[in-house]
């Protein structure tokens, strides 16, 4: 046989393999590592549910449950709608004006006080939506979209536009981002985030301009300031409209000029901005592959097979599920050794444990609480650049932090009381193996002492630096 032969029997057989290895039922580690890597942890249950499953299958199966909408009712005062919301509050502040100085500012005072209790209420109402969602990988990317495109409550007030938002995540978590990225420039709260009220023809702002490119679309190092200046002239006029709570374009603010962006020419908007975007720069397929490699695979990036899925969110339209299936049917995310190498946010931290261990979820309040005590308050993120994340999230004082919320997380061991933690707990340290088998991506980085019985194993694995990894 000639070694032109030889290579060719070489290639078809290690295609054949490669096949043979795809159709093959998932293992428990690679269930396990999917499920962690999708959603908040993983349970016995969730496992079995994907075991006779291939790697295709079980990655359709969770991209088919994904959900466009939240599975719990939220608070009361979420169901009244923008309009009458932004009319209530425009009467609320008017009927302060003629009040002296000292009332306004009791008045004033009350209305923050409103605010920050119906904040606290929408942040633990996401919580609770994360631990009991029967789709962790839509609140897995709503959360991702929310560090996508950050908002602050703080800055930006009033919880019902937080709400509102969510509600636009969760709408496109896994539709097209050509959509979501067009409606963003309209949304309450990201218009008051970024103050884009004050954009108006003869005093253009670059805020929103500057992070559509940054962050949003094209990545840094991809454009020019005069892009940036740009664009910003394109995004002008729109203002907040009392009557209806959202933005709304007055044409007498709006910079109607000739405008050059990115290299194309015309009388631009914000419409016709997102469209040269999305429609002639591949670099936004690019951008947001890199950012859902690093989420789901790894934190370095690996060019060849960024531009290969990118291709294919690319040809796709900017469809979510045809790049998330790529990408989450890629030889790179199975890899054994990729295993183990993320490091879990403080969401994933505190829902995968309450979510595998099966310890009660209420009050639900002290999760927005640890949360924000280790690195991560929902609706707050740091700044216009969200979570580092990755690496970033463990630091001396942060794995101390997270060995001490764990602790009070886990204060009554005796209240894990999930139903596979009950039959293992009969097994008493034995029982340990299986809790190693589902809740660690790779080994303990110190022995586990079986010998003082399950529930004190059971601390010492949660305690473990090797629990935080993924």
């Amino acid at each position: 046989m000639d070694m032109a032969a030889f290579r060719v029997l070489a290639v078809l057989a290690a295609l054949l393999l490669l096949m043979t290895r795809n159709l093959e039922a998932l293992e428990i580690a690679e269930s396990r590592h999917l499920l962690a890597r999708t959603g908040f942890g993983a349970t016995p249950a969730e496992v079995a549910d994907l075991q006779a499953l291939t790697r295709e299958q079980a990655v359709d199966a969770l991209l088919a449950r994904t959900k466009a909408f939240s599975r719990w009712g939220t608070p009361k005062w979420c169901e009244v709608s923008l309009a009458e919301n932004a009319k209530a509050r425009q009467k609320e502040y008017d009927s302060w004006k003629d009040l002296p100085q000292a009332e306004r500012d009791k008045k004033s005072q009350e209305r923050e006080r409103i605010d920050r209790v119906r904040g606290a209420e929408l942040k633990a109402w996401w919580y609770h939506e994360m631990l009991t969602t029967d789709t962790p990988l839509t609140e897995r990317m709503v959360l991702f979209w929310h560090n996508h495109f950050t908002s602050q409550l703080e800055t930006v007030r009033d919880p019902l536009l937080m709400h509102e938002q969510n509600r636009l995540f969760r709408a496109h978590a896994l539709g097209n981002y050509a959509d979501l990225l067009k409606a963003m420039p309209l949304d309450p709260a990201m218009f008051i985030y970024l103050d884009s009220n004050s954009n108006v023809a003869d005093r253009p702002n670059e805020n929103f301009a500057r992070e559509v490119m940054e962050l949003f679309t094209v990545g840094e190092g991809f454009y020019t300031e005069k892009d940036i200046k740009e664009a910003a002239r394109s995004f002008s006029g729109y203002q907040f409209d009392p009557a209806t709570g959202r933005p709304v374009r007055m044409e007498q603010y709006h910079d109607g000029g000739r405008k050059l962006v990115l290299g194309h020419k015309g009388v631009f908007d914000a419409d016709e901005v997102m469209r040269i975007l999305l429609e002639r720069e591949e670099r936004v397929a690019i951008h947001l592959t890199e950012k859902l490699w690093q989420e789901f695979v790894d934190e370095r990036i690996d060019d060849q097979e960024v531009y290969r899925l990118a291709a294919v969110f690319y040809k796709a339209k900017y469809e979510m599920k045809p790049l998330m299936r790529a990408l989450l049917t890629s030889d790179a995310f199975w890899d054994p050794a990729r295993r183990g190498i993320l490091v879990k946010s403080p969401v994933e931290l505190l829902c995968g444990t309450m979510r595998s261990l099966g310890l009660p979820a209420e009050p639900v309040d002290r999760l927005p609480a640890w949360g924000r005590r280790l690195g991560q308050d929902v609706l707050d993120p740091p700044n216009v650049k969200g979570w580092k994340g990755g690496a970033a999230w463990i630091s001396t004082y942060g794995l101390l932090a997270r060995t001490e919320v764990l602790d009070e997380l886990l204060a009554d061991p005796a209240k894990a009381a999930a139903p596979w933690i009950v039959d293992a707990r009969k097994s008493g340290g034995e029982g340990i193996d299986a809790v190693l088998r589902l809740v660690m991506a790779v080994a303990p980085a110190r022995p586990i002492d079986r010998a003082k019985g399950f529930d004190a194993a059971l601390r010492q694995v949660i305690r473990d630096p090797a629990y935080n990894l993924k």
